[in-house]
């Protein structure tokens, strides 16, 4: 394959973008009155609008052309199937599969993850309904109100935006915030006004060691047991998201509030797997299924009855 720069694909949308670069919309939907109708798409509730970019039907046939010379296709089929196509770790990339359904099959070496996605999920949704009704409850007895995700970068930009995104469908009895900078402000302003004996904590890291979110952490620690009097209140009080469950015990947090993941999940895509925990506290389990589902069906190509002609199919498993 020829290095991108020198592709001849790649220099015919270098000359069409010079040709069309000073074209006015106006001018194009004067020529194209039904471009707002084939530069569109609808699907799984929503709808794509890129008509009012400035492309033409060359335009789309030139990037189709680009893909297609790429490999996106056969890359795309490739992380489906469970295949290492991260090349500098040597692992899969299956985010699709947290938000499979049960009834899915994803292999990654030859084993069906989805049983163990599944196995992830329902724990973390018996644990959020048991917060959200007040069943889990405080050192002290209270009732849990706030809840922290502790984290720095998929382990928290994810869940933050997901739950921006999500609030009107939050419990808005709950206070949920996300500290990821490890300037002691950032964590003393997001407890400054929340009561020690209704507010827990969710450490977000994979390895349990990542230096912002373990400082935070402990520093989050010091501020229960000086509010609470006890050592052992972190128990009550924390809950984690980590492979390494060995240092998150050794932290206080008891094993049955550890969340798990797995090597095939991207920090930048984990808001769908335990990382997502925090979101599914604040909208409920039920809703944050719906989410998954809907990721799903947008990763699902039928989903997309404008774009079932065969070469648009190359980008409709991009969600």
């Amino acid at each position: 394959m020829p290095v991108l720069t020198g592709s001849p694909v790649w220099q015919a949308i270098i000359a069409h973008h010079a040709r069309i670069k000073d074209v006015h919309l106006r001018a194009l939907f004067a020529d194209d009155p039904g471009r707002a109708t084939r530069f569109s798409a609808e699907g799984a509730g929503l709808f794509l609008d890129y008509s009012k970019n400035r492309i033409t039907d060359e335009t789309l046939q030139l990037l189709l052309a680009l893909a297609e010379e790429r490999g996106v296709a056969r890359r795309r089929d490739a992380m489906f199937a469970g295949e290492k196509i991260n090349a500098t770790e040597r692992r899969a990339v299956l985010h699709v599969a947290l938000r499979a359904p049960r009834s899915a099959r994803i292999e990654v070496d030859g084993a069906d993850v989805v049983p163990d996605v599944h196995k992830v999920l329902d724990a973390m949704a018996d644990f959020a309904t048991r917060l959200r009704s007040g069943t889990l409850t405080g050192h002290t007895g209270k009732r849990i109100r706030n809840v922290i995700n502790i984290g720095i970068g998929g382990s928290y930009l994810g869940p933050e935006m997901a739950y921006r995104a999500l609030r009107p469908f939050s419990d808005r009895s709950m206070t949920i915030r996300f500290v990821a900078n490890v300037d002691g402000a950032d964590l003393s302003e997001a407890t400054v006004d929340l009561d020690a004996a209704e507010t827990l904590f969710i450490v977000s890291s994979k390895t349990f060691t990542t230096l912002e979110t373990i400082t935070n952490a402990a520093a989050a620690r010091t501020w229960l047991v000086q509010n609470l009097g006890q050592a052992a209140t972190v128990a009550k009080h924390f809950a984690a998201v980590s492979t390494n469950i060995e240092a998150a015990t050794e932290f206080g947090i008891d094993t049955d509030r550890i969340f798990g993941f797995w090597d095939w999940v991207g920090g930048r895509y984990s808001m769908d797997s335990a990382i997502g925990l925090s979101t599914m506290v604040a909208v409920g389990p039920e809703n944050f299924q719906a989410m998954l589902t809907l990721l799903w069906h947008l990763k699902n190509r039928s989903a997309f009855p404008a774009y079932r002609h065969a070469d648009r199919n190359l980008f409709c498993a991009a969600a």
